[in-house]
């Protein structure tokens, strides 16, 4: 398998990637166009085949040799039926049949996949610790989503809402979250949901260097602005700061108890924060997580940085190939 390629779909709300990549995570050709989810799924999908087209001619004899096609998408979705159910950051797209477009526009098996899970499976394949059995890989971004890998497989559910650990109750009395619940962990520590709040504080009196960050305007307010005043000594971003590190390690404290992983890879959050976020993590998880849980577990950053979301696509197309090929004859 080791001359396979395969074609990635990886469906985010701003942009939309198509690439091309083997089996050993080597992109060899990719393409970027905006979503432009307002215009609804049908005007995306011949944006879509339009990159299709392009790869086929930038390289023709990858393009033929592609074996399936892979798709990272948000969720919620039916993967076994191929679609994109009700994706909150694509409004207005409700089942959209993803999978049957991909498989009629390149004549290939199509595979579908939240891209939490595929990007689990891209850190399984690809990643700094690939072929490690228990991993996790948490998204870490606007909001908070994670891949688990367990005893070498990908842990998927009964309804695909396996790793679905951002909307886990950290505190029955927390925000509302958009999802019907409240004190989901993603209010505390997914980026939009932070600033939001940060920027809210400020709107109503508090002082802070964030907004001096912004530019002088609170619609700028962004996670960035925090990091950067809270790395200055600032002291409502330090308060803000210090509130998501204990969050964080409240959620990945579970994270490690439930599945007792090897590692633990962290998404763009800690990529771009690095040693600030890592050392105050450590300090606070032996307040949620057994020493024997924490015990030889790497926590660190994601070293597939941007490439994870065209990695990801692959990767799914490879499991389904790979899933394909061991089931017993006669079976569908």
């Amino acid at each position: 398998m080791s001359e396979d390629i395969f074609i990635g779909l990886d469906i985010g709300g701003t942009k939309t990637s198509l690439s091309l990549g083997s089996v050993d995570g080597v992109l060899l050709a990719f393409r970027r166009v905006a979503t432009e989810a307002a215009a609804g799924p049908e005007c995306w999908f011949e944006r879509v085949k339009g990159l299709l087209d392009e790869l086929r001619h930038e390289a023709p004899d990858a393009f033929r040799r592609a074996r399936a096609v892979g798709v990272a998408a948000p969720g919620p979705m039916s993967v076994a039926r191929g679609c994109m159910i009700a994706p909150p950051n694509l409004p207005g797209w409700r089942e959209v049949p993803v999978a049957k477009w991909m498989a009629a526009a390149t004549n290939r098996p199509v595979f579908i996949n939240n891209d939490a899970n595929a990007a689990g499976l891209a850190e399984y394949f690809f990643g700094e610790f690939r072929g490690t059995p228990d991993l996790v890989y948490l998204t870490l971004s606007t909001g908070i989503g994670a891949g688990v890998i367990s005893g070498g497989r990908l842990v998927q559910g009964a309804r695909d809402l396996g790793g679905e650990v951002g909307h886990h109750v950290l505190d029955r009395e927390g925000p509302l979250c958009p999802c019907g619940q409240r004190g989901c962990w993603e209010m505390y520590c997914g980026g939009r949901n932070v600033a939001d709040r940060l920027r809210a504080r400020i709107a109503a009196g508090a002082r802070s260097r964030v907004l001096e960050l912004a530019g002088g305007n609170p619609e700028r307010i962004d996670f960035r602005a925090l990091v950067a005043a809270a790395r200055e000594g600032d002291a409502l971003a330090t308060e803000f700061w210090t509130e998501f590190i204990e969050r964080l390690a409240q959620g990945i404290g579970t994270i490690l108890m439930f599945f007792n992983p090897s590692a633990v890879l962290l998404g763009t959050i800690a990529i771009h924060t690095g040693e600030f976020l890592l050392v105050p993590l450590h300090a606070a998880l032996p307040r949620y997580a057994w020493s024997l849980s924490r015990k030889g577990v790497r926590i660190t950053p994601s070293v597939l940085g941007e490439r994870i979301g065209d990695l990801a696509a692959i990767a799914v197309a490879i499991q389904g190939i790979r899933a394909a090929d061991v089931r017993p004859p006669g079976c569908r």
